[in-house]
């Protein structure tokens, strides 16, 4: 049994599928990920039974051409390695890689970790990448979704009918050997840790604002990449806002724990998320949580119990729920850390979608 794995990034099938990747290896499957080139530093430990397959791809460009281009190079690597079953992530893998996997009888799924842009901002593009995502997903054998809202958008726009649809309601998951309960830190003051891309519908801009007005009172650290995203924030920009004090900037790494393990609380007061795993991981850690009131980032707090909600996109909201964790006393901030735990044991676990992905090949081979 050959099961491919189709991403615009390698980066994003190691973190996000890693642990479905692991299964697959151990139930002697052949396992090959398709995405563009990568650094060696991402390639995973059980990367022996992996076979990597490279392929170009602009993942944020609108040129038509390179699109097609694509499209026939995920054509051509189908062809001739006649994969049993393909699970495409992200925009143009789900749209092209399942366009080339159906012009080839290939049974395939696409997996629809968020919605994003393309259907939150008007414009050409965008308009035009909703035309190209409702005919493409006709072809897939199940859609995958990781929460309520995009669920019910793709139905209510009629991109994918129900008997398709699968909702993930615990997202991907996590491992929670991997991501075990940490002992909350002895800080002096709390520290607040973001831990993302650096793009401004994270919620960038509102969490330097929070941390200018509350820098006395606790510790604002960001962790994430910059990238080349059109809501990218710039280095320059981070650069100042770390001279200003309002917060201490950590380049992305793989060894995420070092910092979760110093904070008290994550936050994460994004725009639009699938479910986001930055909180999953907190959860599993034993860490409260902060975050938007939005669909991928609601579920993961139960309000005062495990966690606060903010309104997305507004200053004073995330203020008040910095203050309102502030002002816990340590135990309090124990009981809620020992909460995110239970919660991320109840809902969470990787083992579930590992079950999803598994019923699926059984169904579909």
């Amino acid at each position: 049994m050959k099961i491919f794995f189709s991403s615009n990034a390698m980066r994003d099938i190691i973190n996000f599928r890693g642990d479905v990747i692991e299964h697959f290896v151990r139930m002697k499957y052949e396992v090959v990920l398709v995405a563009p080139p990568c650094s060696a530093d991402i390639i995973p430990p059980y990367s022996k039974e992996v076979r990597i397959i490279e392929v170009s791809l602009d993942a944020k460009g609108t040129n038509p051409f390179s699109d097609i281009k694509y499209y026939l190079a995920l054509k051509k690597i189908y062809k001739s390695e006649k994969p049993d079953y393909i699970f495409h992530f992200t925009i143009k893998p789900n749209i092209y890689g399942t366009l080339a996997a159906n012009s080839l009888n290939i049974p395939n799924s696409a997996v629809i970790a968020g919605l994003g842009h393309v259907y939150t901002q008007d414009g050409i593009s965008n308009s035009l990448a909703r035309t190209m995502y409702k005919y493409a997903m006709q072809y897939p054998q199940k859609i995958l979704t990781l929460n309520t809202d995009n669920y019910n958008v793709l139905i209510n726009r009629k991109v994918a009918t129900p008997s398709k649809l699968i909702l993930m309601k615990g997202g991907e998951g996590v491992n929670l050997n991997q991501f075990s309960p940490l002992a909350m830190p002895n800080n002096e003051k709390p520290v607040f840790l973001m831990v993302t891309r650096l793009l401004y519908e994270k919620g960038y801009s509102e969490y330097v604002a929070a941390a200018n007005r509350l820098k006395d009172r606790a510790e604002f650290r960001i962790m994430g990449s910059l990238d080349a995203h059109p809501s990218a924030v710039c280095r320059d920009v981070v650069a100042k806002d770390v001279k200003s004090g309002a917060i201490k900037y950590i380049e992305f790494s793989t060894k995420v724990i070092e910092q979760i393990v110093m904070a008290d609380c994550i936050v994460l007061p994004s725009y639009a998320e699938g479910l986001s795993r930055a909180l999953m991981e907190a959860l599993a850690c034993a860490r409260p949580v902060i975050a938007s009131d939005i669909a991928g980032c609601r579920e993961t707090v139960d309000i005062g119990v495990n966690g606060f909600l903010c309104k997305p996109k507004d200053v004073e909201s995330l203020e008040q729920a910095c203050i309102k964790f502030i002002e816990l006393t340590p135990q309090q901030r124990v009981d809620m850390s020992m909460c995110s735990r239970k919660k991320a044991e109840n809902e969470f676990s990787v083992d579930k979608a590992i079950a999803v992905y598994q019923d699926i090949i059984n169904e579909n081979t």
